[in-house]
């Protein structure tokens, strides 16, 4: 209709008329982009809030595992210097690695003794990995967007710590039993013994570094969803005092106590 009358005008050389329909027809396609970009801000805020909730689940799932290593932090430094110890005792008879106290009966039966065997946590968040790929996150304030990235690293350096942890302890495994060990074999073992504790001392510096970047994130949890997260912290920690015995420490989640003080006055 506007091409019809546009070219009716030219035709004419209705010139005013040429320049009104222009004007028109800039009008009308700006009303439509604006309304489109409306809508797309819309849903981009939408979209953000959606991938906040499966973050704050993340944030809150790394927090207790980084409480959880702290929880075992003093008991694993005993333990470690027990073994290192007897490796350094003289003599090749080697009896057995020595258990902490409280771990003769834990819950999950390995034949290490539970402290050295590292609990195996996924630090990482596929919530933030697919909020960042699709562009998700960049509603978010820019202050907030640091201090995750920030934390996101730190969660990677846990995880590639962990998994040195692991390759360690089975390197050590033969410890578990009686056995004969050289006193050349004994100071292999008490190298590896120190490069793991070494690692373990420096995931458990990050663990304490990940709960502070949590709690200053400022993340909170809907009231709705906030019995459910305190009952499965609960469970876990009740979990853990099963398997690590007198060595795991209660957690505390100050985190959640700042929620709920929060929530009060409404």
């Amino acid at each position: 209709m506007i091409l019809r009358r546009l070219t009716k005008h030219v035709k004419d050389q209705n010139w005013f008329a040429v320049g009104l329909d222009f004007v028109i027809v800039v009008i009308g396609v700006g009303v439509a982009l604006m309304g489109q970009q409306v809508l797309s801000d819309r849903q981009s805020r939408a979209d953000l809030r959606v991938a906040e909730a499966g973050l704050e689940g993340d944030l809150f799932r790394i927090y207790h595992f980084a409480k959880e290593r702290l929880a075992v932090s003093e008991c694993r430094v005993g333990a470690y210097r027990a073994v290192a110890a007897q490796l350094l005792s003289p003599g090749e008879d080697w009896v057995g690695m020595p258990r902490p106290e409280g771990d003769t009966d834990n819950l999950l039966k390995t034949a290490l003794p539970v402290l050295l065997r590292s609990p195996s946590r996924n630090w990482g968040s596929q919530n933030w990995e697919a909020g960042l790929a699709r562009g998700t996150f960049n509603q978010m304030p820019d202050e907030r967007r640091t201090l995750l990235d920030g934390l996101f690293e730190q969660t990677g350096r846990a995880g590639q710590l962990q998994s040195d942890i692991f390759t360690l302890q089975g390197r050590i495994k033969t410890l578990a039993v009686s056995a004969t060990i050289s006193p050349s074999d004994r100071l292999r073992y008490y190298d590896m013994l120190s490069e793991l504790d070494d690692k373990s001392a420096i995931l458990e510096i990050i663990a304490s570094q990940i709960i502070q970047q949590i709690e200053q994130v400022s993340t909170s949890i809907s009231s709705e969803n906030m019995l459910a997260v305190q009952l499965s912290l609960s469970q876990l920690s009740e979990r853990g005092a099963a398997v690590y015995g007198e060595c795991y420490v209660p957690m505390t989640f100050p985190l959640l106590e700042a929620d709920a003080g929060e929530e009060e006055p409404e």
